[in-house]
This record gives structure tokens, sequence and C-alpha cells, in this order.
């Protein structure tokens, strides 16, 4: 047997040139849809915020905010993270609030020797085990817990609390316990089930003690950390000038944002409350406590080493929002991990947040933590050019395909010119006859040029 001749163009069902005519057009087709979308997306996403920067008067100069209070509202004019900012809540929300300040010193400490370091873990709030008394899990409860709304979480390993005043005991065990506990808040003290609200004042220290002060004359604090070395001077870094030399016989102490041991010596950035300690009142070992209260109970301040926290003050409450949208779009949880990094309020017995933020001067009621008039230009312009880009080729393209394709009597299209389309639709079934008659495919011809 021969082989199968194969079919010849012009007998095709559907030829060649219609399938690439067709495969542009839907392509300009899916271009056009697509880019009118981003288009109207980027408009709320990256137009709105990005003219609302440029127009914000932020200073792109980072200032220093601490976390103060966390609240949780049932009901909010605006809230410090929200996932998706095309659905932005005006229900329940974190609001953060700050307090906002000018930056502190920039030291350098030379020729030091027997450093050391030490964490003052506290408690992890994301992972502590929780007692839910709701749950009637609040029955047993022995120790020094710190409750919220009836969760309750045991402090007892990380805090030492001294009190003196309690309020009338709440029994947590037994067949009401559960509903006489459901909505504790505060510190309690409880025996088996029994608790008692801590009354104010109290001390809670921390249990991190060891710390070796033997031989130190520079001691450093950064939220949880504690930072001791043997120094011989004190540089400011901004005007290279000496603050502090160890032939003074004291001790200096600081409160700082970063600390790093580099090759040219300690480097501390963001330095509040310098002062000057005497060293008898240093022993061979301390606890995380104690170095606090010297720092700033004791000890005698020097606003040459570093200026006075309150004396750099801006505002005491400013807003905090993630940015000037208070949302993301990223939709990966990233509002999760901005609220436990910037929402520690120190209510868990932890260190505040420090950090650094931006502000309108004109107006310190609402700050942002990450604000870059250059990174939102480049947004900006990406975002603008290429959907307009592609919106407009595939707008001109389809209107090209409009003028210039021609379906004719056979149901082929074909590239018709512009000049001759009246024409060349006036004889086109003439025409297309002939030539399929010469055997052409019904391609050629003086005004029609088939694919």
């Amino acid at each position: 047997m021969g082989k199968k001749k194969p079919t010849p163009v012009e007998d095709l069902i559907i030829p060649p040139q219609d399938g690439k005519i067709c495969g542009v057009i839907c392509i300009c087709q899916l271009t056009f849809v697509l880019s009118t979308v981003a288009i109207v997306y980027l408009t709320v996403a990256i137009y709105m915020p990005s003219s609302r920067a440029f127009k914000s008067g932020i200073d792109e100069t980072p200032v220093m905010c601490t976390t103060t209070k966390a609240l949780n509202k049932d009901a909010c004019e605006w809230g410090s993270c929200g996932e998706w900012c095309l659905s932005k809540t005006s229900g329940a929300c974190i609001q953060i609030y700050v307090h906002l300040r000018n930056n502190g010193s920039s030291l350098t400490f030379q020729n030091c020797t027997n450093s050391a370091n030490k964490t003052c873990y506290g408690i992890d709030q994301e992972n502590a085990k929780k007692a839910r008394c709701i749950a009637d899990e609040c029955k047993n409860l022995t120790g020094t817990f710190n409750c919220t709304t009836g969760m309750c979480i045991n402090i007892t390993d990380a805090f030492e609390c001294v009190f003196h005043n309690t309020d009338v005991p709440l029994k947590c065990s037994g067949r009401r316990g559960k509903i006489t506990c459901i909505d504790i808040n505060g510190l309690f003290s409880c025996n088996r089930g029994t608790c008692r609200k801590i009354k104010t004042p109290y001390n809670c220290d921390r249990r991190c003690v060891d710390i070796p002060t033997r031989n130190k004359n520079m001691i450093l604090l950064s939220g949880d950390k504690v930072y001791l070395s043997q120094c011989s001077v004190a540089i400011d870094a901004a005007t290279n000038q000496e603050v502090w030399n160890e032939s003074d016989g004291k001790v200096i102490m600081s409160s700082c944002y970063t600390i790093q041991n580099t090759t040219n010596g300690i480097q501390a950035t963001d330095c509040v409350n310098g002062s000057l300690l005497e060293k008898d009142e240093l022993t061979d070992l301390t606890n995380f406590t104690y170095l606090s209260y010297l720092h700033y109970a004791v000890s005698t301040p020097v606003k040459t080493i570093a200026p006075l926290e309150q004396d750099l003050t801006i505002s005491n409450e400013s807003g905090l929002m993630i940015n000037l949208e208070g949302c993301v779009n990223t939709l990966q949880d990233e509002c999760k991990d901005f609220l436990k990094e910037y929402g520690k309020d120190g209510t868990d017995h932890n260190a505040r947040a420090r950090f650094p933020c931006f502000h309108s001067k004109g107006n310190t009621d609402k700050v942002v933590a990450r604000f870059n008039l250059e990174t939102t230009y480049k947004q900006f312009v990406v975002g603008f050019v290429v959907p307009t880009v592609l919106f407009a080729v595939s707008c001109l393209t389809l209107i090209f395909c409009q003028k210039t394709i021609h379906v004719g009597d056979d149901a082929k299209m074909r590239f018709v010119g512009c000049a001759n389309k009246e024409g060349s639709t006036a004889n086109g079934g003439a025409k297309n006859k002939a030539n399929a008659n010469s055997g052409d495919g019904g391609g050629g011809g003086d005004s029609v040029m088939a694919l």
C-alpha cells in the first residue's frame, strides 16, 4: 500500500494562518484583560499609597521608638498592622503606642578586655504553657501567674516577686471554679487553685543571677542583655571626643540599642541615660534587677556620656503603624511577626521593644516602622510602566488586527491592505473562487495576502 498523501493546505478545515492569527488575538486579549486588572489593583496597592508617601512630609532620618502599650480593640479606627489592604478590618485590631524620641549617642569603647555578656530570658509568651480557666485548667495552680482574661502563664521559674498586699482570694477549683476565674486579669499568687491578686506596689525580680561584675568598669544594658568589660576610654563617635576614661576610677553605665564588638573596639549605638557608678557599689556577682536599680537609682547621670531619655522626648504617646497604610499585601502572616516583635510593652515583665521609626515633624500622633521613599519610587515606576506598556501594546495590536484582518467567503482569515479592504470585500467571493480553481490554496491576488 502506498503512503497516504497529506491533505492539501487549501482543504484543511482550519488553515495554518487561521491558527496563528487566532493565537495572536487570544494572547493580546489575555494581556489586555490582565493588564487592566493589574492597573485597577495597583491603583489601591501602589499608586495611591505612593502618592500619600510623597506628600506625607515624613523625614527619612529614623528616630527611636519604645513601645509603651499594646491594646486589643474590638472596634477601632486604625490598627498597627492588617493583612491585605483591600479588606482592612474595621472591627477588632491591635493598637501599639510608643514613646517617640530623638536618637541618643554613639559610643566607642577602646582597649577593652575581660568582656562578658549575659542574656536574661523572661517568659516566652508565644510558647509558654497556658492554663485556660474556662477549660477548668486553673483548679490546681500553684506559684506566681500572670493572667489575661482567664488565660494564666506560670512565671515562677523566671521571676521572684515580692509583695505585701493581695485582694480577696478566688477559688478556681470546685464546681464553680472555672466560672469564678473566667476573666481574671493581673498578677496572681496561687496555691492549689486558690489565687490572690497581687496589689501594687510589688517588685518582680528576674531570676537572672551570677552576672560577673568583678574587674569591670563598663556596663551597658540593651533590652534583656547585659554587656560588661574592662575598658580604658570611651569616645563619642559623632564628635570624636573622649567622654570617659578609666583613670576616673568609676564605672560607666548606659542603655544602648545595639552593641557590637569590632576591631575598633566595642561600638554602641543610640545610648541614653549615661551615668557613673562608684566601684564599691559592685560585688563579684550580681543579678539583672540589681544592675537596673544601680543604673537608674544609684549612679550619677552624666549627660556628656549619653543624654537623658526625657531630654530627647518628642512625644510621650504616638500610635505605631507598620507603614502609612497600616497594612501589608504579602499574605504571609507578616503582621503576626510584626505585632510579636513590636508589641512588647513590658506587661509580661520582659524588656519593652525598642526600634527605629519615622515621623512627620508636623504630626507626631502617628509614626511608622517602615518608610523608604527611594524604594517607594522604584515600586511606583515599575508598577506603573509595566502594566501600562502591556495594556497599550495589547490594545494597539487588537485595533490593528481589527483593521487589517478580513474573513473571506471561504471562512478563512487574511491580512488585507487597509486601502483595499472595501474592494477586496466586494470582490472577495469571485477572486477566492478563481484562486481556488487555479490551485493556489485561496491565497494570492492583487489585494489579498494570505499567511
